[in-house]
């Protein structure tokens, strides 16, 4: 992607892009930050039908979260052209946590970082869940497993035919649905010294069973969650529930293989 590329309806909307940078990349997206005389963006572009309607579900939840008072990017605008997407949203300065962990800061900032990343999760789920997200009339894990489904069907996944018989039949017993961010690891929440300044990549925003929020959350990475001390920092912040073995490679190790 280069300035060029960009829609002409986003530079009429921005003004002129003056420079185009390139953050560390995910999977699903082509991510920049644009930069006018006056104000910084970030820019997410997609080209596969499932990313591209992952793309469309951000851009949607963005519009009901950005009244919640969560750390949430603002959302300007969405585009279609031919077989791209196109997401225009808010630059919040700032790293991912995963980053920050990765960089070997002091003990001290490090577990504040770490307790941060928990009290973030609690808000979170302590937040009025957006009327929008609310209206199904299936179960979240219902339809979480009919999504792993289809994905299994049509997209290459991690997930296997064996692996979604047995998460069908194998059910964690059902708990009190909250707000969920669905994809809440430590490089979808953004830092600056120690504080939890963003939270981005909403497309999973839903309804649901906080427990996968609490699964990924504490997937071990690098310097982070890869000892007991770091779990324990982290749920002495959140405070709201503790994931058992079986729970956590249901959705850790089981769910979140199909997306």
């Amino acid at each position: 992607m280069n300035i060029q590329d960009v829609p002409v309806e986003i530079t009429d909307q921005i003004g002129r892009v003056q420079n185009i940078t390139f953050p560390r990349q995910g999977h699903t997206s082509i991510v920049a930050i644009l930069e006018t005389s006056n104000k910084k963006y970030i820019i997410k572009k997609t080209e596969n039908d499932l990313y591209n309607e992952w793309l469309s579900e951000e851009y949607k939840a963005l519009q009901y979260l950005f009244r919640t008072g969560l750390p949430v990017p603002e959302a300007y605008s969405f585009h279609v052209d031919n077989k791209s997407r196109w997401l225009l949203m808010d630059y919040i300065e700032g790293i991912s946590l995963r980053e920050f962990l990765s960089n070997e800061p002091d003990l001290k900032d490090e577990e504040k970082a770490i307790s941060n990343f928990g009290l973030c999760l609690k808000k979170l789920h302590e937040c009025s869940c957006p009327i929008e997200l609310q209206k199904h009339d299936t179960p979240w894990l219902d339809r979480m497993l009919s999504k792993a489904e289809y994905n299994l069907t049509h997209y290459e996944v991690d997930g296997s035919e064996k692996l979604l018989k047995r998460l069908k039949e194998e059910r964690p017993k059902p708990i009190d649905n909250t707000l969920i961010h669905g994809d809440f690891t430590i490089d979808n929440v953004l830092v600056n010294e120690c504080s939890v300044v963003g939270v981005i990549d909403w497309s999973g925003a839903a309804y649901g069973d906080p427990r996968y929020d609490v699964a990924l959350a504490i997937r071990p990475k690098h310097n982070a969650f890869d000892n007991e001390r770091d779990k324990e920092i982290f749920f002495n912040a959140y405070g709201r529930l503790r994931v058992t073995e079986e729970e956590y490679r249901y959705f850790e190790d089981g769910i979140y293989n199909f997306f």
